[in-house]
């Protein structure tokens, strides 16, 4: 004898009420705001849900700080302005750096006159015209002056100041040169996000001048209850939507997680990266992420506002081209958060109403009376 499950009478049931599509009138999907999506399988299950929020990536921002005392000259930039790397920021006089340089060049002189005399002594004591003690105090003085040049030269490089362009600078006159003004150049491309600076405003050394981050990828830092942390795999993908605002859904990859739990909250650290190409996504954003079992079977899966009810029955709307939707029957298997799992359908292409299924269906219904 044959049995038949719930599901498959239900099927049958409305197999032979022939259910019949609905063709919309031009116009009609805007105004209904209908939204349309292929099936796609994924992994379906219970999710675990965690929140967190959207950060800044550190390895792509920087913190513009000057190397010396002095005094901002020229400072047009704003904040939120989109900068290059290596692109001027903006322009101090600083007598700091005046004498650094001085120093240096200084250094440098020293450094060379110590030389020639180191090798004009080895020269006198070969043809014995010297003595050693002599030839000695020579090599002392051009130790010492080594030292005073490489301390030079590292102040130099703090600057950003590159040898060759010191080079130049003993080569043409020093004393003809404004070596007070020091210009400060980005250290990335990114966005301007923060400003401490104005012109005329005297600063300190170390004094942070701005804020520069990348903002084409932002980090998704998220709280996972430790009955989830199963779920957080390196390299895979993770679905989050924002508590606030209407940004919406979007996915991240997720680069690590922290393996040390809180004892008050009993959750670990993760982290994701999510790709912000557009500047979609804002800097701060509180964020709820749904941990599905990467394990679940993949299903045909679509949100909970795409699933209707007709005639007892669970439905979605089919897109059958152009403006012709017809309901189909399906079985929901299982709930994950916001999205459900299906069967009676398969996810070979299937269009579907994914946004906007409750008017369809009121219209549906009216086309049906109509009849």
């Amino acid at each position: 004898m044959k049995t038949f499950s719930l599901f498959s009478l239900l099927i049958a049931t409305l197999a032979s009420a022939a259910l019949e599509p609905v063709t919309l009138p031009e116009g009609a999907i805007e105004n209904l705001g209908l939204g349309i999506e292929a099936l796609e399988n994924s992994p379906v299950s219970d999710p675990v849900r965690a929140t967190g929020r959207l950060t800044l990536d550190p390895l792509a921002t920087a913190i513009v700080a000057s190397p010396v005392s002095g005094r901002i000259e020229s400072d047009t930039l704003r904040r939120g302005a989109q900068i290059k790397a290596g692109e001027p920021l903006l322009t101090m006089r600083s007598a700091e750096r005046a004498a650094s340089i001085t120093s240096y060049l200084d250094a440098e002189q020293q450094l060379r006159f110590a030389k020639a005399a180191y090798e004009r002594e080895t020269d006198l004591e070969k043809r014995k015209l010297t003595t050693t003690e002599a030839l000695r105090e020579r090599e002392l003085e051009l130790a010492r002056a080594r030292t005073a040049h490489l301390s030079g030269i590292q102040q130099m490089h703090l600057l950003g100041i590159s040898e060759r362009t010191l080079h130049e600078m003993i080569d043409d006159e020093p004393v003809r040169l404004d070596l007070s003004e020091h210009a400060i150049t980005a250290p990335i491309a990114g966005v301007i996000i923060d400003k401490m600076t104005t012109p005329g405003a005297p600063v300190e050394r170390n004094a942070e001048l701005l804020k520069i981050a990348a903002l084409d990828h932002l980090l998704v830092e998220f709280r996972v209850p430790l009955r989830g942390v199963s779920r957080v795999r390196e390299g895979a993908s993770v679905r989050f939507r924002a508590i606030v605002g209407d940004a919406g859904e979007d996915s991240a990859t997720v680069i690590g997680i922290v393996p040390v739990a809180d004892a008050n909250t009993l959750a670990v650290t993760a982290l994701a990266r999510l790709e912000n190409p557009q500047g979609r996504w804002i800097d701060g954003t509180p964020v709820e992420i749904l941990l599905v079992d990467p394990d679940a079977p993949e299903l045909p899966s679509v949100p909970v506002g795409a699933v209707v009810e007709i005639d007892g029955s669970r439905c979605v709307f089919v897109a059958e081209g152009g403006t012709r939707f017809r309901p189909q029957a399906v079985e929901v298997l299982i709930e994950s958060g916001d999205r459900l799992g299906l069967k009676g359908i398969t996810a070979d292409g299937t269009q579907v109403v994914t946004r906007g299924a409750a008017l369809l269906l009121a219209a549906w219904e009216e086309a049906q009376s109509a009849e």
